[in-house]
């Protein structure tokens, strides 16, 4: 699904990624491991075309990537940052919001059919939805990004400590559903240990 080629991303004079080689197939589920700094974000930033490498190739579905087929990429793809700011305004416009998107509109309706059962399943009660998303809790941002995530119908996920404001009951429920899905092919930077025990997956250590 993805292949990169002898890339080399630098900040300054520092190198981030050099020489990097790597190909990732469809339904894997890939767990990407490393020190802070030491370049998992850029790796996802690279994949959705939002750094260029300063040498090598990056392929997706065997198509090198360039600036007028990056959006075919997007489009199939959905991250999920650790970042908490997630918005700002009324829970349910939010989804709404993300559903009404030129590349979403098509499946708005199916999707928001599946929101009552993400919110179930992620343990959030549906009144939350009245809810403006500044008064929700870390834990409950961090759940609601995932579930928008999910209503957008891809199939390839890049997650970014997702799970770091959860308890450790609702950590494993995250990491049950992406790392179990056989039709999801999956990215994460995680530092838990947990992996499920019938999961199959590979390790990228960066170090």
């Amino acid at each position: 699904m993805f292949k990169l080629e002898h890339i080399t991303k630098q900040f300054s004079d520092q190198y981030v990624l050099q020489d990097f080689s790597f190909e990732i197939l469809q339904g894997e589920k890939i767990i990407v491991s490393g020190r802070s700094g030491i370049g998992k974000t850029t790796l996802f930033r690279l994949l959705l075309g939002f750094e260029q490498p300063d040498n090598g190739n990056l392929f997706f579905e065997d198509q090198l990537l360039t600036e007028t087929n990056i959006w075919d990429l997007r489009r199939r793809v959905a991250y999920v940052s650790q970042d908490l700011n997630i918005g700002r305004g009324n829970l349910q416009a939010f989804f709404n919001e993300t559903l009404s998107l030129k590349a979403n509109i098509n499946h708005k309706t199916d999707s928001l059919s599946r929101l009552t059962e993400l919110m179930a399943y992620f343990e959030l009660p549906d009144s939350l939805l009245l809810k403006n998303i500044e008064e929700l809790s870390g834990g409950e941002k961090q759940r609601v990004a995932i579930i928008n995530a999910l209503l957008l119908k891809r199939d390839i996920f890049l997650l970014d400590e997702i799970t770091s404001a959860l308890d450790k009951s609702l950590k494993i429920k995250v990491l049950d559903y992406f790392l179990l899905n056989p039709d999801f092919t999956v990215l994460l930077i995680s530092h838990d240990n947990y992996v499920p025990e019938n999961a199959q997956t590979r390790i990228l250590k960066l170090d």
